[in-house]
């Protein structure tokens, strides 16, 4: 056994604890802490519980050379019963040592193995035993099922449907400057997002990935993530997570202002920028809870073969399913949400604009393509100058993009936006609608010959669910002659304060629905059996 090995230290670390940013410096010059030996071959076996908390490893390793931001070792986790495979990489954490990290898919026993040109991190083995989560309402990464969004719910990973709408709160939650967030304000944040609605919060990285602080690529000299930063990132997202919250990052701005990777040496895609793409891979592949896209303005600074290099390096090392976008460009291959630019089609731009022009411009956008979801990436903030995004607005936005199939939406506030939403129950009465009464269901489609002109229909393939919407009405038509048998039904008026207006059991036939007054209205017919908490 040689000195190298007789250095080795494997130590389990479920915390995370700070370090000084790199920016390419020699590493030798940290002083490692007092190790304790340990022969070759331990097994490093943990356990866990479904999807969260993450589980952690750390390898010493002090004879390493180079850069070690650039030393490439891989762990392949394989659950004994199913075969399922998972492989991720390891990444350098300062202090001669690197981590790998592990979030379980399925119950049951995992064995993994490493692998590495580098001796000491070359052939360790170990399990890890994946337990059910105490938390019944635990859910795991994003995904979709054809053109709808689909979250894994449970210790069993069932694909519910997911509506993915975006909140940003710059004056209170400054996106751009994260550096001072603590577990408090990810908290606040993700309550101030529930007050209003929504449950993703929004972070803007840029140039933080190589220097905290540093926006543009003119403010730092570094080719090496900041491991500063990324600690912030993962305890913004672990946080979010335990609040029943998810993070939508985007990664890079607009060249105008430098928040751009094209000044960092190498350029995009270049040595520095693929450093660090595998470094986003191995750090926060393992964690649920983010989605990211490449950033705004990219037809001004960036193109589509760029693009798609950048979203297929990342799914290649990513290890875990995590959804990729970029803002009005499309991104090939599987698992990218088709995200788009701008406030709609066919808009003068001196006229007052809300976002897309109707209803059915949505429907022809999610029926664009129906394997992969849907995003307005645009920020549809409350009152952006030269827009239209009332409260009336936003609502109904917000009900368009669901009762179309499920369109992601952006929504909240500028630090120059009017604060805050007058009426923000009205959103919450969206939230409650769909999200805790379970009513978004991946087998829904568009249904609107069972309705008259002016409403909007879902209905379940089952034929025992159907949601029926309609604006400024007191009445609505409900061609239920398909449906599977009597179902209870809800009204609830959608610009007031949550409310079920008990409708009793409806017949399998054509019927019209009186309502008590002249407003925007939701009907819900059959049993969908909701149970998430409300914001």
């Amino acid at each position: 056994m040689n000195s190298k090995h007789v250095a080795l230290l494997m130590t389990v670390a479920l915390s995370r604890v700070a370090s000084p940013a790199s920016g390419g410096a020699d590493e030798r010059s940290e002083k490692p802490s007092p190790l304790r030996a340990a022969p070759r071959g331990t097994k490093l076996d943990k356990t866990g519980t479904m999807w969260a908390p993450y589980l952690e490893w750390r390898l010493k390793n002090p004879s390493w050379s180079g850069n070690p931001f650039d030393l490439v070792a891989t762990v392949t986790f394989k659950h004994l019963d199913s075969g399922e495979k998972r492989t991720t990489e390891m990444f350098y954490n300062g202090n001669n040592t690197w981590k790998f990290r592990f979030a379980g898919t399925r119950l049951g026993k995992w064995r993994f193995t490493t692998s590495s040109s580098d001796p000491d991190l070359d052939g360790q083995n170990g399990t890890t035993t994946i337990n059910p989560n105490a938390d019944p309402k635990i859910s795991g990464f994003l995904t979709h099922k054809g053109n709808k969004f689909a979250i894994q719910a449970g210790n069993q990973g069932k694909l519910q449907g997911y509506l993915f709408t975006v909140y940003m709160e710059r004056m209170n939650f400054d996106a751009l400057h994260f550096a001072d967030w603590d577990e408090a304000t990810v908290r606040a944040y993700c309550d101030a997002a529930k007050q209003n609605g929504f449950e993703i919060i929004f972070v803007h990285v840029n140039n933080q990935w190589f220097k905290l602080g540093a926006l543009g690529w003119n403010q730092h000299s570094s080719q090496n993530p900041d491991r500063a930063t990324f600690e912030i990132l993962e305890n913004i997202i672990t946080t979010a997570h335990q609040q029943g919250c998810r993070v939508h990052f985007w990664a890079w701005g607009d060249e105008s202002r430098k928040w751009t990777p094209k000044g960092v040496p190498g350029g995009i895609n270049g040595a520095a920028d693929r450093r660090l793409q595998r470094y986003i891979a191995a750090r926060l592949g393992p964690l649920p809870g983010w989605t990211m896209g490449y950033g705004f303005d990219l037809h001004e600074w960036t193109n589509q073969a760029q693009l798609n290099s950048w979203a297929e390096l990342l799914h290649a090392r990513l290890g875990w399913q995590h959804l990729l976008c970029a803002r009005g460009q499309p991104l090939s291959g599987p698992h990218n949400i088709n995200s788009y630019d701008g406030f709609g089609r066919d808009v003068p731009l001196a006229t007052t604009r809300s976002g897309p022009r109707d209803y059915h411009e949505i429907m022809g956008d999610m029926d664009s393509d129906l394997t992969r979801p849907h995003f307005y990436e645009e920020r549809h903030s409350h009152l952006r100058e030269g827009f239209n995004l009332n409260m009336d607005g936003t609502r109904r936005l917000l009900w368009w993009e669901t009762m179309a199939g499920g369109m992601g939406g952006f929504f909240g506030f500028y630090p120059r936006s009017p604060y805050p939403y007058p009426n923000p129950e009205q959103l919450r009465t969206h939230y409650t609608f769909w999200h805790t009464h379970k009513r978004f269901l991946l087998n829904m489609k568009p249904a609107n010959n069972l309705t008259s002109a002016g409403g909007y229909v879902m209905k379940g393939e089952s034929n025992k669910h159907y949601l029926f919407y309609k604006e400024t009405t007191d009445t609505i038509q409900l061609d239920l002659t398909g449906m599977d048998g009597p179902q209870p039904a809800v009204a609830v008026e959608t610009n007031k304060a949550y409310k079920e207006i008990t409708l009793g059991t409806l017949k399998p036939k054509s019927q019209t629905i009186r309502l008590p007054s002249s407003s925007d209205w939701a009907i819900a017919v059959g049993d969908f059996g909701g149970d998430r908490p409300g914001p």
